[in-house]
């Protein structure tokens, strides 16, 4: 028990705020589910934002698509803003980050109000939930050509 409140305090203390898009270098490229039908797409913008492309598809038709942009606000921190189709953009503020991972959050949106992405083991894992954990789906992707 002590040694995981130990580890626990250690993981929010190496939690710090990532204080450009360079800093996700390891979120660029392709990623795709293992049975290929949901893809995201990351690449690096001249000015230094990322840009995604992530797409669902179903019965050989599209499900869902979204554009998706993490760029530094002008507090610094990263800012995650998702265009989904037909829908509005949202906006997400980056909470939490260290090496291989990073947490953004939105309060004030309704679902999701957490996207997560963290590499491991060659694979990216990107969780949806709302702040308290509930609804959490985490997609399993790996890289793609």
């Amino acid at each position: 028990m002590k040694v995981s409140l130990v580890l626990f305090g250690l993981s929010l203390f190496l939690q710090t705020q990532i204080t450009s898009a360079n800093d996700l270098d390891w979120l660029v490229g392709c990623w795709e589910s293992a049975d290929g039908s949901a893809k995201e797409v990351w690449v690096r913008d001249p000015d230094g934002s990322l840009i995604g492309f992530g797409v669902v598809v179903a019965d050989g038709a599209v499900e869902f698509y979204e554009v998706l942009r993490i760029v530094a606000n002008q507090d610094g921190a990263l800012a995650y803003t998702a265009y989904p189709a037909g829908q509005s953009s949202t906006t997400f503020v980056e909470a939490a980050a260290s090496n291989a991972y990073v947490l953004f959050s939105n309060p004030d949106h309704d679902y999701p109000q957490e996207i997560a992405y963290r590499l491991e083991g060659g694979r990216l894992f990107a969780t949806i939930s709302a702040l308290n954990g509930q609804n959490s789906q985490t997609f399993d992707k790996r890289r793609c050509d």
